[in-house]
């Protein structure tokens, strides 16, 4: 990535491993923080923003809203917010997320929905979409 200029974030936990350590040597930058608060980072300082499963609030309404308009926040014009294998237990996690997203006015350029059995034998659905965040006036 550094051959082609592009600096690459990314949060982290030190889970039975040192994680972060293993990021740095990659030439990538780990940070740890809290999806409690906001993201060390200036407006519209990214080209894209990556949220994986970690997108999780525990349910929350208020939290998954605090965490999209931070994402909002540091995404450029234009710039392309990738939500990869997010997992939704409830159709009212599904409908919560979708209407902020179009509240937001993101333009949907991939929108994948799946299914997969988990260990247990129970059937999961998941969310994988590449959006596009509008030029606002």
């Amino acid at each position: 990535m550094a051959e082609r200029n592009v600096t690459v974030v990314t949060a982290t936990l030190n889970v039975d491993a040192p994680f972060n350590e293993f990021i740095a040597a990659r030439g990538l930058f780990p940070l740890y923080f809290s999806l409690d608060q906001r993201f060390p980072f200036y407006d519209n300082a990214f080209d894209l923003v990556h949220a994986a499963n970690g997108l999780d609030v525990g349910g929350r309404p208020e939290k998954l809203e605090f965490l999209m308009f931070d994402i909002d926040r540091v995404l450029r014009a234009g710039g392309l917010f990738w939500l990869d294998s997010f997992y939704y237990s409830t159709d009212d996690k599904k409908r919560a997320l979708t209407r902020l997203i179009e509240r937001f006015g993101y333009k949907k350029l991939k929108w994948v929905v799946g299914e997969k059995i988990n260990g247990s034998g129970k059937s999961e659905v998941y969310l994988s979409a590449v959006l596009q965040k509008p030029v606002r006036v």
